[in-house]
């Protein structure tokens, strides 16, 4: 699978593909206090549809080779704390390669996203995958998500740019070329 960084370690974490198996483990995630409309997800549908969307969503990109999110599986005791990995997205009318985190409520602010996101975008660099995509690696946010934005800036990216979609919603688009990858 193209874009997928399976068996990707750091020094606190492992990535590896989801599996059908994690859906209790990261049924958490969809708690009353997720902010729903910072991942464009229906606020009326219950923990359990949402959780099967993001489920069939996420093994389609894999069936489909436009990369994917992986299990992020902590070192230290075996399981699954969060989700992260390369996508292929359309950003306001364009083709991006997006590095994409999401963490369990009781795993956040601990450094877990920014380490994930820093292995996953080292990792397309090292690929090339950036090569199909015009040299850069991006994270779109919800204008308004200024945990992903501390993460996305940890990650050595900066403000791309700002658009509206899906509906009214804004996204902020921080992107590093891999030009300035290479500076590191």
């Amino acid at each position: 699978m193209k874009y997928v960084p399976n068996n990707l370690e750091t020094e606190r974490l492992r990535f590896r593909l989801i599996e059908k198996s994690d859906f209790e483990a990261w049924l958490p995630f969809f708690s009353p206090d997720l902010d729903r409309h910072f991942l464009f997800l229906d606020p009326d549908k219950t923990a359990l549809k949402l959780c099967e969307f993001w489920f069939e969503k996420c093994l389609l990109r894999y069936d489909e080779n436009r990369g994917g999110l992986n299990a992020l599986i902590l070192k230290e005791t075996g399981k699954m704390i969060g989700q992260c990995g390369i996508l292929t997205q359309n950003m306001d009318g364009e083709p991006r390669l997006e590095v994409g985190y999401s963490i369990l409520p009781v795993h956040r602010n601990k450094g877990y996203a920014t380490e994930a996101a820093i292995a996953a975008k080292n990792y397309a660099f090292e690929h090339q995958f950036d090569k199909d995509f015009n040299d850069t690696v991006v994270s779109m946010l919800h204008v308004d998500n200024y945990d992903s934005k501390k993460v996305a800036l940890n990650n050595g990216m900066i403000l791309e740019k700002t658009f509206t979609d899906f509906g009214d919603n804004r996204f902020h688009v921080y992107s590093q070329s891999r030009e300035e990858w290479l500076k590191k």
